[in-house]
Order: C-alpha cells, then structure tokens, then sequence
C-alpha cells in the first residue's frame, strides 16, 4: 500500500511540477553596467586626505533566464512567470567593517521601470539610503552622464546627504554631513 501511494504522489508532483508557464527573461542589460563597474573596494578621500572605504564582497549581475510559473502557490493556480533583472554589489556582512553599502539596479521587464538604489551604512548610527527610477531601455544612458541623488525617506538626520554617480565610474562623490566634508574618488 505505501509503495502505491509512494508511487502515485512521486506522479502527481511531476505532472505539477512539469506544467505551467514559461517565460525567457533577458539578462541584465549591458548598457547599465558602467554605473555600477565592478570593484572589491571603493576608496573615497577627503580634503583633509583621510579615507572612507567600503569593501564590496559581492558583486552580482543576473544573465538571462527562464521563470516559470509557481503551480504550488496559494490555490495552486500560481502567478504568472515574470521577468526582471539586477546587477548588485555590497558588502558582506561577515567582513565586520564600519562602513557597508548595498548597490543596486533592478529592471523591471514588465513595468519596463529600472530603478537604483543606494543604501550606506557607518559606524556612527545612521543608514542613509538613496533612490532614482526612470523608465526602462536598452539603450543609451537611462541615469545621464552625471546622477546626482540627495537621501530618500530618512527617518533621522543622515550623515551622507548626496552622492554623486557617474558613467563608467560608478559612485564618485559622497557629502558627509557630520563630518562637514566631501569624499571623493
């Protein structure tokens, strides 16, 4: 009896598994990536000619890929396969450091909406986290030549209050509110 019953579920669950939808998703767009080159650390100097260093760990740029449909969801009809993309860098949370950032670009192929996100965090308690959106294309430069961005939805007074992003450098400009200076790179 348990054999048969062993039997029928291991059919069931490959007769679910197997259907549903599919859908190719394409892979993070290249003209995207020299906003966000990769590098292991990004060093930021001040005028004083201190430094500021957030180590990045991680680095992750998604490829194209197949989504299916989710057959095992809520009512077992599943949600549509839908397609986005991102290239990441951030840093780990093992490495024990005083300064993290998490940098992001998603793509939204539905919505055809690609957004950036910035988040950094320090030793002095405050996380400070930046936000543009613009409507997607593979083509051209969706953020200009030059991204200026001021801190998005904070809750506290933030230590960095604006970044600077620049094409085929990546983040370049940080102002540092507590510390009253500009870091550069």
């Amino acid at each position: 009896m348990s054999l048969r019953f062993l039997s029928l579920s291991l059919l069931a669950s490959a007769l679910l598994l197997s259907c549903g939808e599919k859908k190719e998703c394409p892979g993070f767009s290249d003209n995207l990536v020299p906003y966000m080159p990769q590098e292991n650390r990004l060093v930021f100097h001040n005028s004083a000619g201190d430094s500021l260093i957030f180590n990045t760990s991680i680095y992750e740029r998604i490829g194209p890929h197949t989504e299916k449909q989710n057959v095992l969801s809520v009512g077992g009809s599943g949600s549509k396969p839908y397609c986005v993309s991102y290239c990441k860098m951030e840093s780990s949370y093992y490495d024990l450091q005083k300064q993290e950032i998490y940098y992001k670009i998603n793509v939204d192929n539905e919505a055809l909406t690609c957004t950036l996100s910035v988040n950094l965090k320090s030793s002095i308690p405050t996380i400070d986290y930046f936000l543009s959106s613009t409507a997607y294309s593979s083509e051209g430069r969706l953020f200009g030549d030059t991204l200026k961005l001021g801190t998005y939805n904070t809750n506290t007074a933030p230590r960095f209050s604006r970044i600077e992003i620049v094409y085929g450098r990546g983040i370049t400009r940080i102002q540092d509110d507590v510390k009253k200076c500009l870091w550069v790179r």
